[in-house]
């Protein structure tokens, strides 16, 4: 296979032990190519703080929840 048949080759159905050097540098290549596109300006940011969250009021059950009436 030439480059321009590995670029353009699919290995979706094969197994890395299946392929040959060529076609596992060409993964590997792919691979850096994907993961350049998302660098260190695409990362995730986590939030600076402790987001509090609220807690779950208790269920019981057969009580009546008093519901606001909408006019």
């Amino acid at each position: 296979m030439g480059d321009n048949d590995l670029r353009n080759a699919d290995f979706s159905q094969l197994s890395v032990r299946e392929m040959t050097p060529a076609q596992r540098a060409e993964l590997k290549r792919r691979y850096q190519t994907f993961v350049a596109a998302f660098g260190p300006t695409t990362a995730a940011k986590l939030p600076g703080g402790k987001a509090k969250t609220p807690k779950p009021k208790k269920w019981v059950p057969g009580k009546k929840v008093s519901r606001a009436r909408v006019p």
